[in-house]
């Protein structure tokens, strides 16, 4: 048992111990210091720099391992692959992933389908009279005004002159029918409102085209709401063939009445301005007609 505060004497034989390790003196700043009371000189210890980071050596990348579908070399499945998830309708959630809707109709590249190539689809233009010409008046394949309705009564239906019928051929038809007036002794028409008239299918001229100009606000409020014209003043335009298919020539056939002085006349006139005599268009254009 050993004792306590006992110590072993060293022995000759024993091995000579190595001196213990000199402790690294400090870096002291090169300056005079602060002397402290003691008499004993302080200086600064600096700090020993620091060496510049050892680069790291570069690591090759490791090669991609090919995937394979989970399945081993016989082609079997590979029980030990992670089973994907399927998503089963409880119906107490939301149901499984919908599949994405297809587009009813597909672009045909010429702007028809919806969100193809070709942006936006393309605005449907209107079909053309082929009967009138659109530089005398613009209607469409049906005969009438582009224009909206203006009014309508029992009779027709009115649109307003501008926009549809021509300002030089407007100013025509007005002087023509101002020359018939003084022949008849009658009042003159005034430039405005000039209207479009197009007759219903239950009347004696249906669907033809009229232009019409009145002799006064009374005169214009009458005929265009009431179909009762005390003094008419319009013309129709009268194409040479009705059931043609190509642009035809437009005859003018006028029709002016007063009837507190009883008086009515027509008249007609050719395409180029020609008087054709005091009788409507399809007589001047039929002579043999039997009541001719």
């Amino acid at each position: 048992m050993a004792l306590a505060g006992f110590s072993a004497p060293a022995l000759a034989s024993d091995a000579p111990k190595a001196p213990p390790p000199k402790e690294k003196e400090p870096n002291y700043a090169n300056e005079e210091g602060e002397k402290g009371r003691s008499g004993a000189v302080y200086k600064r210890v600096l700090k020993e720099p620091l060496g510049e980071p050892e680069p790291l050596p570069k690591e090759e990348p490791k090669p991609k391992e090919d995937k394979k579908d989970a399945k081993d070399a016989h082609g079997k499945a590979d029980e030990h692959a992670p089973k994907k998830e399927e998503k089963h309708d409880d119906g107490h959630g939301a149901p499984a992933k919908e599949e994405k809707k297809k587009d009813a109709k597909k672009d045909d590249g010429h702007g028809g389908g919806h969100g193809g190539g070709h942006g936006a689809p393309k605005k449907v233009e209107p079909t053309v009279s082929t009967l009138f010409d659109p530089a005398i008046i613009k209607l469409d394949g049906n005969n009438r005004p582009l224009t909206p309705l203006f009014q309508t009564n029992s009779h027709a239906d009115y649109f307003l002159c501008h926009k549809v019928v021509n300002a030089k051929y407007q100013e025509t038809i007005l002087n023509e029918m101002n020359t018939f007036a003084d022949r008849m002794n009658l009042p003159r028409a005034q430039e405005k409102p000039c209207m479009v008239k197009i007759s219903k299918p239950n009347t004696k001229f249906p669907g033809a085209v009229f232009i019409e100009f009145y002799v006064d606000e009374k005169s214009a409020t009458s005929c265009i709401r009431l179909n009762n014209c005390i003094s008419t003043r319009l013309v129709m335009l009268y194409p040479k063939d009705k059931k043609a298919k190509t642009v035809q020539e437009i005859y003018r056939s006028y029709v002016l009445t007063d009837e507190r002085k009883y008086k009515r006349s027509s008249f007609c006139v050719s395409p180029e301005g020609q008087f054709l005599g005091d009788k409507n268009c399809y007589v001047a254009l039929h002579p043999d007609w039997l009541f001719n």
